[in-house]
């Protein structure tokens, strides 16, 4: 295929995308779980209203609760399911109402016969809906009412005293009212789980979690669709394979090295210099990310506390959590950023007028919003914000905890970087320069906007949206935003970079970031879809996230095939290049996009065995693998391109960045394969036999297998902290009195 086929391929596949998704949520918003207005009892008496529930996921966001636990599935792997554990309570308290109402006696104490028939009695009654839309109130039966009472009493002893086996620190919620409100909430998010969506033989949440005793089993739906995952990936590598052969894309040596070895001793602009500053701040943001993400591995196995009492008292779990999500799209984010400013005049040949003025002026905006939002977040948490926390505090959806206002100034900051890098790039986007190179620095520009548009998606819910429809927006951020036009942006740099780096012809990576997109936008925009099966959505989701998410791990396989043969070439030069180290970094990216987007994803996004690991280890493996073996990988790279070309060469050592690549990598290695992978196994495996509820207990993370692999995740969390991240913290900061001296004029 010629490079203009390859590019409409492109933009169709991104337009029937966003079409296809965008279409499948208005009518999925239509069919979101409603808030019934009045909850009653059997005799009509008002039990509680619409606006206790809202109050209650006010509660469940301030507090940022998402990061100590989930619902429905989403949040954190390690605390409590508050849906599944309120759900499985509710189930408990209706069995025992209709023992004692038929048999007079406990259903411990009754025949085996006479327990199925209480059993089967209490799925029918779990999964009638007894709301009433034209009354918009929802009738409860005997059995729930007094379930409600429970419940109400569990979470407001739960977040008055605290609970050590799940790190709950007392008072995590402070005020009674606020207590009694989050149970109701909860309660609501069960009976969504449970009642039959109108018109169907499951619950609004496509009858997740897994837990036989009220009913919920696996849909018809989830095993057919399973199939035409499978049968998706199969044809899409198949047709992929004959795309790459019959137009050999991938194909070809790399080029050679003198624009590499010219990189090295090209004079800097002030705007270069002053883009220095940021990856300092990057070193320090990953450094901190890092050490909470091993104090998040503490918890796990000794929740609550730490060798330093203080710690463990002051740090609660969604704390750790909070930050540690917020300081990895930080350091990543601000890489991708600072690179973009040094490539900037490198592509364009001219430092604009003016232009470190605003570098500097954008450094300081990103320092306040990083600061301003970590900190928001814990004075959230804290309950230290009154009604300002949704805006100055902790937003309370996992990846987007930060306060809304802080939100809008980092989407204006990455306006502000748009300007910046386009200004110095704009000459050879339309009339300068090979015909081929201008169009993929359009290419790297087109992705840079989109970067900046899909996260203004995280604007569009807000304080008291329906819990469904305001994760569909999430979700455009988290997943799109992060896992597709991120690679989008990624795979422009990449082809930016190796062009720069002459390993490849801008002719060549232009047709491949072609190529790729178009597959990269209709899998993984799509894709996102595999988000939504358990969410309180329709179960067209199932059928489209299904088959498209099994398509993403297809140009992960052309990728890692591209980067092992870089890495071949690299090794067949010796130690002579200039950029290997960088490059070694692209390819590790490569590898962890195949195996810990690729396979670890695959593994868990069909929807037979979605059903019963989502909320486990087994997601947060495929999240590690990805984010940080992918981005983070990725991002290193990128701030070692840019520093080789700011530091004078007769200071720079490659000794720590070997250091420091084998300690990314092995621990990494480690961490997804020898502790998180097994102990996902071990859940999905307690989940299918028991029940969702039963694998995300305390008790689970106290058998003697699960405890020693929690108590084995000390070594790579220390392997990456100690032999990755320092490394790179000593070296920069060892060779940033070095840098060259500014050369170029504006």
């Amino acid at each position: 295929m010629s490079t203009n086929t390859l590019k409409t391929a492109a933009i169709v596949c991104f337009i029937i995308a966003m079409g296809g998704l965008l279409l499948g949520g208005l009518f999925a918003n239509r069919e979101a779980p409603p808030y019934p207005g009045s909850i009653t009892g059997p005799d009509g008496t008002i039990l509680f209203t619409k606006a206790d529930i809202l109050a209650g996921q006010d509660v469940y966001q301030r507090y940022g609760l998402m990061d100590h636990g989930s619902v429905w599935g989403h949040g954190s792997q390690r605390g409590t399911e508050f849906s599944a554990l309120t759900l499985h309570r509710i189930g408990e308290k209706v069995r025992e109402n209709i023992s004692n109402t038929v048999y007079g006696r406990q259903y411990g104490a009754l025949a085996t016969e006479e327990r199925d028939l209480v059993d089967v009695r209490t799925q029918r009654l779990m999964k009638a809906n007894r709301y009433d839309s034209a009354s918009d109130t929802l009738r409860l039966n005997a059995g729930q009412v007094a379930a409600l009472a429970d419940i109400e009493d569990l979470w407001e002893r739960t977040f008055r005293d605290g609970d050590k086996n799940y790190g709950f620190l007392p008072g995590t919620v402070p005020s009674q009212e606020e207590r009694k409100q989050i149970g109701r909430f909860f309660f609501w998010t069960a009976w969504v789980a449970s009642a039959a969506r109108p018109g169907a033989d499951h619950s609004y949440t496509n009858n997740w979690p897994p837990d036989r005793t009220v009913g919920n089993v696996a849909t018809v739906q989830t095993y057919i669709w399973s199939i035409g995952g499978i049968v998706s990936l199969f044809v899409t590598l198949g047709l992929f394979i004959y795309w790459v052969h019959h137009d050999h894309l991938w194909y070809g040596e790399p080029q050679g090295v003198p624009l590499a070895e010219k990189l090295v001793d090209m004079p800097l602009t002030l705007s270069q210099i002053a883009a220095a500053k940021y990856f300092l701040v990057v070193i320090l943001l990953f450094l901190l990310q890092t050490s909470f993400g091993g104090l998040l591995a503490h918890y796990t196995v000794h929740p609550g506390s730490f060798y330093i009492p203080i710690i463990g008292k002051f740090i609660p779990y969604s704390w750790a959590k909070s930050w540690h999500l917020q300081l990895a799209i930080f350091w990543i984010a601000t890489t991708w950023v600072a690179s973009a400013i040094y490539l900037a005049p490198i592509i364009g040949g001219r430092e604009p007028k003016g232009q470190s003025i605003l570098v500097q002026a954008l450094f300081g905006a990103i320092l306040l919003v990083a600061v301003g939002s970590l900190a928001g977040e814990v004075a959230g948490i804290k309950g230290m914000l009154g009604n300002l926390w949704f805006w100055f505090g902790h937003q309370g959806w996992e990846y987007l905890e930060l306060g809304r206002l802080w939100q809008i100034l980092l989407f204006v900051g990455l306006l502000a970087w748009l300007f910046i890098v386009y200004r110095a790039v704009s000459n050879r986007t339309t009339r300068i320069g090979d015909k081929d190179f201008r169009s993929l620095v359009n290419f790297y520009v087109v992705s840079a906007i989109l970067v900046v548009i899909f996260f203004a998606f995280g604007l569009l819910f807000s304080r008291g949206s329906n819990l469904t429809v305001a994760d569909y927006w999430r979700w455009f951020v988290v997943h799109i935003w992060v896992e597709s036009i991120f690679e989008f942006f990624g795979v422009a740099v990449i082809s930016v970079l190796l062009v720069a780096m002459g390993l490849a012809s801008a002719a060549g990576a232009l047709r491949v970031a072609y190529f790729t997109a178009a597959i990269v936008f209709l899998s993984g925009i799509l894709g996102t879809a595999h988000h939504y099966f358990w969410y309180g959505g329709p179960s067209l989701w199932l059928a489209i996230g299904s088959v498209f998410s099994s398509m993403e791990p297809v140009p992960m396989f052309g990728l890692v095939v591209r980067g092992l043969m870089e890495y071949r070439s690299i090794k067949g030069r010796g130690g002579q290049f200039s950029y290997k180290w960088p490059m070694y970094f692209l390819v590790a990216s490569s590898f962890w996009n195949f195996l810990g987007a690729g396979v670890f994803g695959f593994l868990v996004n069909l929807p037979v065995v979605n059903y019963f690991e989502h909320g486990t280890y087994l997601t947060m493996n495929h999240a590690h693998g990805a984010l940080f073996g992918v981005y983070g990988m990725l991002s290193v790279a990128l701030l070692l391109f840019s520093w080789r070309g700011m530091v004078d060469r007769n200071h720079w050592s490659d000794t720590p960045l070997k250091i420091s690549f084998f300690g990314f990598n092995g621990g990494l290695l480690v961490m997804t394969l020898c502790t998180l992978f097994p102990i996902g196994i071990a859940q999905a495996w307690t989940s299918y036999k028991e029940g969702l509820w039963v694998a995300r207990d305390a008790s689970f993370f106290e058998r003697p297998f699960v405890s020693i692999l929690g108590q084995l995740r000390m070594l790579p969390d220390t392997i990456i902290i100690v032999l990755g991240v320092l490394p790179l913290v000593f070296f920069l900061f060892k060779t940033f009195p070095h840098l060259k001296p500014k050369k170029v004029e504006e």
